[in-house]
């Protein structure tokens, strides 16, 4: 998916675990984290010394896009709702990922790509869908 469709999710996800405009804040920057491993991604493009060492390191959907990535909200905010947001936001990016396609969930294990690959026409209709649907949804949300 794109940034802004995982920074929409995100946002969503981060409300639901931490009902709050933090928690919107924090899931939709964590669910934008996984994609560090990709030097074009803007979350890249803003630390690229990191992005470039973790894709040459260990390549694209493979540690940040595993279990392993799921240990980094406990380590920055302990036990708290930030926490949970940030866990929540970083789910949103893996769960969206492998709708697109696949993505190695069991790293370091070499049998562990788990998803759905789709062509890049499919890819993209997808992704438009999914950020549709998800602005709608904040919309329509917001106006309860």
């Amino acid at each position: 998916m794109l940034w802004k469709t995982h920074l929409v999710l995100g946002a969503i996800a981060g409300y639901y675990a931490y009902p709050s405009w933090k928690g919107s804040v924090i899931g939709a920057t964590m669910a934008l984290l996984p994609d560090i491993d990709q030097a074009r991604s803007k979350l890249g493009n803003l630390a690229k010394p990191v992005s470039r060492a973790v894709q040459k390191g260990f390549g694209h959907r493979t540690i940040t896009h595993s279990w392993v990535i799921l240990l980094v909200p406990s380590l920055l905010f302990g036990n708290s709702p930030a926490a949970m947001a940030a866990l929540w936001g970083i789910l949103s990016h893996l769960i969206s990922d492998m709708l697109v396609g696949r993505i190695q969930l069991f790293w370091p294990l070499r049998f562990g790509w788990i998803g759905i690959p789709l062509s890049k026409r499919m890819y993209s209709a997808i992704d438009q869908i999914v950020f549709y649907a998800a602005l709608g949804y904040i919309v329509y949300t917001g106006y309860q």
